[in-house]
């Protein structure tokens, strides 16, 4: 669910769509227009950063994502950051490390990082060192003249060294680096946040599409401890029915790999019978969850609920608790927006992104967009949706293919015999469900914002 919204949201609210317009095809000219439509109006893009300026685009808001690096020296967007916690080990590492390196705004540009993909190895990997070693806003010395205590040399925290006896490139890339003749070491510049003055760029938003943040008593406890609740914040959490949220990343973690036991109900009983062991009280009558105080429900959730990690099942599915916490730590309601993974599967693409411009503010330029329905539809319905089927049927006509569009779901999935390994048992089933309806009940009594 997060990655469908995360790919939705990066296509409706990149800049280059919010900060373009609509013109007729005498008018327009360039790289920067769209296919014609029968109508004759086509989309006129803003694809390059200086359009992205309050000048030119005024103060329209769109997302501006995170970049990631990889050992190549090329750029994209980021969709998660683990920095908070949720079983990322990015915390003790600061500041420096989650804002990365400094990069010009052209990095954010899609064409521009197209062209850094095509350059020559030899380039990129050379600016991914002059990137680490550069001297850095912060300081008056480079970073390799001042040290951690002054002296000697350091590296970026955001900056790993790469053992190029170790690392592989991408195929078309591989043969261009002699391994013989060729320093053994480089450097990799792995991350870089936005730094834009709010005067010049004030529409652009930076998400996090960081999944584990709800449910990691870490999570909250650094972000609360560091820049408390940010009342422009916007929280927006992709919900399905606990035993849905139990088996479906069961089989998504058997589907990676990352599972070990023979079935989910091994694993939900020793949680169940820990959330027991934690406070007897409220895990035989859950219900009195709703009688307590903030402090009570930061304290509890704070000592039974764990740290985020894929591996709790059964706590991660809770979220009850989990919500309560994040308003007893200073978010308010009108601040959280939950989007049921089912209701996903059913909005048009208009519709979602209605809502989504309504409540973060992003705006939404349905001109622009309407102009290329049927790519719109691809990113923002899901794949079964009545606008994606008949656009695959077309597809399918004219290239006789029979690939069905994909899906980015782990429900089917029955690799590894997930799908019988992802049944509970009677008893845990019993169990779990019965915590699970009163969970649900609380939740829904919270009267928080639902699309």
């Amino acid at each position: 669910g997060t990655t469908f919204l995360w790919r939705c949201m990066q296509y409706a609210f990149h800049p280059e769509r919010v900060c373009g317009s609509v013109a007729d095809r005498a008018g327009c000219e360039g790289g920067r227009c769209g296919k014609q439509r029968r109508s004759g109006r086509v989309a006129v893009y803003a694809p390059l950063a200086a359009d992205w300026s309050r000048s030119a685009c005024g103060s329209r808001r769109y997302l501006l994502p995170g970049l990631a690096g990889n050992v190549q020296g090329h750029w994209d967007y980021r969709k998660e950051w683990f920095f908070y916690g949720g079983g990322g080990a990015a915390w003790p590492k600061g500041w420096e490390d989650y804002a990365g390196v400094e990069l010009p705004l052209c990095y954010w540009e899609r064409e521009y990082q197209r062209l850094l993909r095509v350059r020559p190895l030899a380039d990129t990997l050379a600016h991914s060192r002059a990137l680490c070693s550069s001297a850095q806003p912060s300081g008056e010395k480079p970073w390799w003249q001042r040290g951690p205590r002054g002296g000697g040399p350091c590296t970026h925290r955001a900056c790993l060294p790469l053992d190029m006896r170790k690392i592989r490139f991408g195929p078309e890339f591989d043969g261009e680096y002699d391994r013989e003749t060729s320093p053994r070491w480089q450097v990799q510049a792995t991350k870089a946040l936005p730094r834009l003055d709010p005067s010049e760029h004030p529409g652009a938003v930076v998400p996090d599409f960081t999944p584990n943040y709800l449910c990691s008593v870490k999570s909250l406890r650094n972000l609360r401890l560091s820049v408390g609740a940010p009342r422009h914040w916007r929280l927006l959490l992709v919900m399905r029915t606990p035993l849905d949220a139990l088996t479906s990343s069961y089989k998504m973690f058997v589907q990676w790999g990352w599972v070990r036991s023979a079935n989910l109900s091994s694993d939900v009983m020793p949680q169940l019978r820990r959330l027991r062991r934690c406070n007897p009280r409220l895990y035989d009558s859950p219900e009195l969850l709703g009688s307590l105080s903030d402090e009570q429900v930061l304290r509890y959730f704070e000592s039974c609920w764990g740290d985020g990690v894929w591996r709790n099942f059964v706590t991660n599915s809770l979220h009850y608790v989990c919500l309560r916490a994040w308003i007893a730590a200073g978010f308010s309601r009108e601040q959280l927006l939950l989007l049921s993974s089912e209701k996903l599967r059913t909005l048009q693409a208009h519709e979602l992104v209605d809502a989504l411009a309504n409540f973060t503010g992003l705006h939404h330029n349905a001109p622009l967009l309407a102009t290329r329905r049927e790519e719109f539809n691809a990113q923002c319905e899901a794949p079964d949706s009545a606008a994606n089927r008949a656009a695959w049927l077309r597809r399918r006509q004219r290239s006789k293919s029979s690939k069905a569009p994909l899906v980015n779901t782990h429900r089917d999935f029955n690799g590894s015999n997930a799908q019988v390994r992802s049944r509970l048992d009677t008893n845990a089933l019993a169990e779990f469900t019965r915590l699970a309806d009163a969970h649900e009940a609380l939740l829904a009594g919270l009267g928080l914002r639902e699309v």
